[in-house]
């Protein structure tokens, strides 16, 4: 019997079509890709109170079905527990039916006899945990035929100069000979077209589909690459193409990834609307080319946000295939972090969160249940401001402070002598909470790159590492808000609590600092403050940071001293300051701006680019007496916008607007523009959902719907005359939002382009 042995990367893995085996594509140095087949059952636990009712359940008939074996182990069930206990391990025939079995369990008894643990996670990341890999770990990898393959790990998630391999890639985009303006899954395909080593190869001709889409399996296979890029591939590009391989009867021949006898077949679950923070969003079906990792770019956000490098430092360090990581919300990412830590500690990772918060006196929600401390903006426009922001505090304080669900109002140390400000809550002093051990890496991690970049000199190595701290970045941005979210598998409220009283008195201990040393403090938010002191040197501000950082214990780091800096009001209320809406520019000519209408993701582009290049011509300005001389060539800027707009020469896509549905379009009662526009799209065959995003022009429409006057960016034809009144009303109201702290008004500001 030979062993294969093979050295390389693990570039993709997913559960086989039979559910006992877990595929493995390694990517060798030599460019060979390598499939191997590990038998491995995956298991979920279940955990009682009574032995006998374990031993009852494992010899139950409606899980046989389900069960490929069962055994009992000793684990740790709860976070907040110190010793492990007797669970029952129900090892799966199947390891993608791992919830199927958890609901067949629940039913078998009242509710909380049966607590159920590990059922809900993705096979691949658990035996990424289990067998302490990660997606672009390189690798030794040994298997005798039928046999399990035998992992030598050569690597570390930890490091960070990390290689990645040589990957071969595909753009993938598709034309479609559309009968109607919007194309549909019953239109033909026109062409369908692939960028590849430089060059692009173009499918077109002949009147049979069936052709054309073996000759892209053809091109696929011959080419071989490790990913497939893809524009709207999960909403569009790759259902369409299936949809018309079952069309011309050729589906089952469809193959575009290394399984030979897997095609691309129709999801076979749809996309789903949900909220999150605030928002309805949408998460459409995903396509897997097996072996390959299909991104598609129009929906990723780590991609989006940090490009390749940044998705690979998330897929590893996380543990999360690259195919999932490029879909994966921030919180995703988190928690199989979080699970991955839980794992190698023997912790089980319960099915449905369990923690709940501790009772509360109305005083202590009087005094605890409040966010960041904030120091009200001066509105107005002030000279010499210097910026200090605490370096990721929200984290550090988790890290630094032991902040964790089971160490806030632990049982075991209720005289802790680490008390929460404020809030009197003791913090565990027996045990490392599981959160800061999660922190810590990424934290680390993320304080290395910034170092590596700041050194950097070759361009490519200083983009690589902003690449990564930026991904990281996210992830640290998300964990506060996770150790509240009620569904976070080891989240609580009352650190979500702890970790906000800490910031607040940080944040008023910095200030009476920064006062003691004779700045006036113009602002603060959270975790950043603006000064000011008159002749204050940037090494002033440096001893305040040093003094801050001694006393707190939290690193604070001096972002400049502003030229100038405008801190503005409410629009709604003008004598109302706004915490986050202000725009300056540094001694450095760096301008930095919030909350204004470049910043907003529904701004027309030709809005935020006048607005920007305003801006830009005020950032010149020495200090904020004077900008005024400088008003009267920004205007000069809005003019040849406006301009522009009144003889039709923007275009559409500078014009567009976009809003996200809140719910159905059909469900809207009263009858608002963007519901409007997504019946449009009906009509022409799109049906969009809640969380789906509308782009409209507003157009010179004086019919039955003149109120809405808005036309689908699909419906648009060079025929369409856009409304000026209104667009040149948002011009002078971003123009405004600049110059009114200034005492330019929207009169003068609208006399000047009219």
């Amino acid at each position: 019997m030979v062993a294969v042995v093979v050295e390389g990367w693990i570039l993709d893995l997913y559960p086989s079509c039979t559910g006992g085996e877990m595929v493995v594509w390694v990517k060798t140095r030599d460019g060979r890709c390598v499939r191997f087949a590990d038998p491995w059952r995956r298991s979920i636990y279940v955990a009682s109170d009574y032995a006998s009712d374990l031993e009852y359940l494992s010899q139950r008939p409606e899980i046989k079905p389900f069960v490929f074996d069962v055994g009992f182990e000793m684990r740790i069930e709860r976070i907040t527990d110190f010793a492990s206990s007797q669970v029952l391990r129900l090892a799966l025939r199947d390891m993608r039916r791992a919830e199927r079995l958890a609901e067949a369990v629940e039913r078998l008894a009242d509710w909380g006899i049966y607590r159920i643990y590990n059922a809900d996670l993705m096979p691949a990341q658990v035996y990424l945990y289990e067998k302490d890999l990660f997606p672009f770990a390189y690798v030794r990898a040994e298997q005798n035929s039928g046999d399990c393959v035998s992992w030598t790990l050569l690597d570390d998630a930890e490091m960070i100069e990390y290689e990645i391999p040589c990957l071969k890639t595909v753009r993938l985009r598709v034309k479609v000979a559309a009968r109607r303006k919007i194309p549909s899954f019953e239109d033909p395909i026109q062409s369908i077209v692939l960028e590849h080593d430089g060059r692009v190869t173009e499918l077109s001709g002949g009147s049979c589909e069936g052709d054309l889409l073996r000759g892209l399996v053809e091109v696929v296979r011959r080419v071989d690459p490790d990913v497939v890029f893809t524009d709207d591939g999960d909403s569009f590009t790759v259902p369409y193409l299936v949809r018309r391989a079952e069309v011309a009867g050729v589906s089952c021949g469809f193959v575009l990834g290394r399984e030979e006898s897997v095609p691309v077949r129709s999801a076979v679950n749809g996309g789903r609307s949900y909220f999150s923070y605030g928002r309805v969003l949408y998460r459409h079906p995903t396509y897997r080319f097996f072996g390959r990792v299909h991104i598609d770019v129009s929906h990723t956000f780590f991609f989006d946000e940090c490009g390749f490098e940044g998705l690979v430092e998330v897929s590893r360090l996380c543990r999360i295939p690259v195919h999932t990581a490029a879909r994966a919300s921030i919180g995703k990412a988190l928690a199989s972090l979080q699970f991955y830590r839980a794992t190698k500690d023997g912790l089980l990772i319960p099915w449905k969160p369990v923690l709940a918060e501790r009772p509360k006196t109305a005083r202590q929600l009087l005094v605890g249940d409040r966010g960041g401390f904030v120091f009200e903006p001066r509105m107005g426009v002030y000279s010499g401001v210097g910026e200090l922001d605490f370096t990721s505090l929200y984290p550090m304080i988790m890290l630094k402070k032991n902040i964790s669900a089971e160490t806030v109002l632990c049982e075991c140390c209720p005289d802790s002598s680490s008390r929460v400000p404020e809030v009197d809550f003791h913090v565990c002093e027996r045990r490392r909470g599981l959160i800061p051990r999660v922190l810590d890496v990424v934290l680390r991690k993320r304080l290395t790159y910034k170092k590596l970049k700041g050194e950097a000199s070759d361009p490519e190595a200083k983009a690589r590492f902003d690449a990564r701290q930026k991904a990281l970045k996210r992830i640290l941005v998300c964990c506060f808000g996770y150790l509240g979210y009620r569904n976070a598998k080891f989240g609580r409220i009352d650190s979500h609590i702890a970790v906000c009283a800490y910031a607040r008195k940080t944040l008023l201990d910095a200030s009476k600092m920064a006062e003691r040393r004779g700045f006036e403090v113009i602002h603060g938010i959270v975790d950043s403050m603006w000064l000011q002191k008159p002749k204050a040197t940037v090494e002033d501000y440096l001893d305040l940071c040093r003094e801050i950082e001694r006393e707190t214990g939290f690193p604070v780091a001096f972002e400049g001293i502003y030229r100038w800096i405008a801190f503005l009001p409410s629009r709604m209320h003008s004598d109302v300051p706004v915490l986050n809406r202000y725009f300056g520019v540094f001694e450095s000519g760096l301008i930095k701006a919030r909350g204004i209408e470049s910043r907003r993701h529904d701004t027309p582009r030709i809005v935020s680019k006048c607005q920007e290049a305003m801006l830009a011509v005020l950032s010149e300005a020495s200090d904020a007496e004077s900008v005024v001389s400088r008003i009267p060539h920004a205007l000069q800027v809005l003019k040849r916008y406006a301009d522009s707009l009144r003889r039709y020469e923007v275009s559409v896509d500078d014009l567009v607007i976009i809003k996200f549905l809140s719910k159905n379009p059909e469900n809207y009662e009263v009858d608002i523009v963007q519901s409007f526009v997504a019946r449009q799209l009906a009509e022409e065959g799109l049906h969009l959902l809640a969380g789906q995003r509308v782009q409209y022009v507003m157009t010179n429409d004086t019919g039955e719907h003149a109120p809405k006057r808005g036309l689908a960016v699909q419906l648009t034809d060079s025929g369409m005359m856009c409304d000026t009144v209104n667009y040149l009303k948002l011009l002078i109201s971003a123009a405004a939002t600049l110059l009114n702290p200034f005492d330019c008004s929207e009169t003068r500001i609208a006399a000047e382009i009219s």
